[in-house]
């Protein structure tokens, strides 16, 4: 009676033929999936989307929320790793989707802190997005330095700490997309100085600071010691053409070429904030 319940949430109203059909249908009936995530009731939100057809799912009453962006929505409100799976079965083109500003899912579940297992599968369903840009000139390890110790739920049956899940997931970002590590946003931050700026734990600051070295000298080596400032414009160029690229379907393993091309030209915004000392 309860899972019959449930299911009747989701689906859409159908008007009664009857004389009260011009009555509005009841809170229950119109409730729809966004507004269920919005409200975290994931029991609800597994039974609709493994029970009932696309048909008599309404995803939104407003239209804000769709087919392309339900996947970003629920990832804001921490949406648990069997939600996360159900819905990219159900609606698959929200992995590469990005959302009014620019956002894939690995930018918004790096921002609101998304516990380690989901980062990870998210991060296996689009590996490309890891390092990817978004119209900020953010990554989202960026966006793991600002947001994800502020973002970050601490559950009562855990005993792990905030800086210990962080560590987690800049683990994974550092396997995905090292060379993110290395570049500027828009503002000419770096994701080791925005976390230095947020009282960053200083584990998580010194996986960081490890993970820009190294790629950094694996590029000087790739590129046969070619200036500072070249490889730092090549490592910006790669990561725009890589959106680019991603964007357009024409999706690759990585984001960010690891052997530069040489270009004697221009600057690049680009500077070191790390030392073999800090390292």
């Amino acid at each position: 009676m309860k899972q019959a319940k449930s299911i009747a949430m989701f689906k859409k109203a159908k008007p009664k033929r009857t004389a009260e059909s011009h009555q509005p249908p009841s809170t229950e009936a119109r409730t729809s999936l966004s507004n269920l995530i919005a409200t975290k009731n994931w029991y609800a939100v597994s039974l609709a989307l493994s029970s009932t057809s696309d048909e008599e799912i309404e995803i939104d009453a407003n239209g804000a929320i769709n087919q392309d962006n339900i996947l970003h929505f629920a990832l804001r409100f921490h949406a648990p790793l069997h939600v996360v799976d159900l819905l990219c079965n159900r609606y698959p083109q929200c992995v590469n989707k990005p959302d009014n500003t620019g956002k894939l899912c690995t930018h918004v579940a790096a921002k609101y802190s998304a516990l380690p297992d989901v980062m990870a599968f998210i991060i296996s369903k689009n590996p490309a997005a890891a390092g990817c840009p978004d119209n900020h000139g953010k990554c989202p390890i960026h966006y793991v330095a600002e947001f994800y110790s502020k973002h970050c739920i601490r559950y009562e049956d855990r005993y792990v700490t905030t800086e210990d899940f962080m560590l987690q997931v800049v683990r994974l970002l550092k396997q995905a997309a090292p060379q993110s590590f290395n570049l500027e946003d828009e503002d000419e931050r770096n994701p080791i100085e925005i976390a230095i700026d947020n009282d960053v734990g200083i584990r998580v600051i010194k996986m960081m600071q490890r993970t820009a070295r190294d790629d950094w000298r694996e590029m000087k080596q790739s590129g046969q010691g070619v200036k500072h400032e070249v490889l730092a414009k090549n490592l910006e160029r790669s990561a725009k053409e890589a959106r680019v690229s991603l964007l357009s379907n024409d999706r690759r393993n990585t984001v960010i070429q690891r052997i530069p091309r040489v270009d004697e030209g221009g600057n690049s915004s680009l500077k070191r904030s790390f030392t073999a000392k800090s390292a």
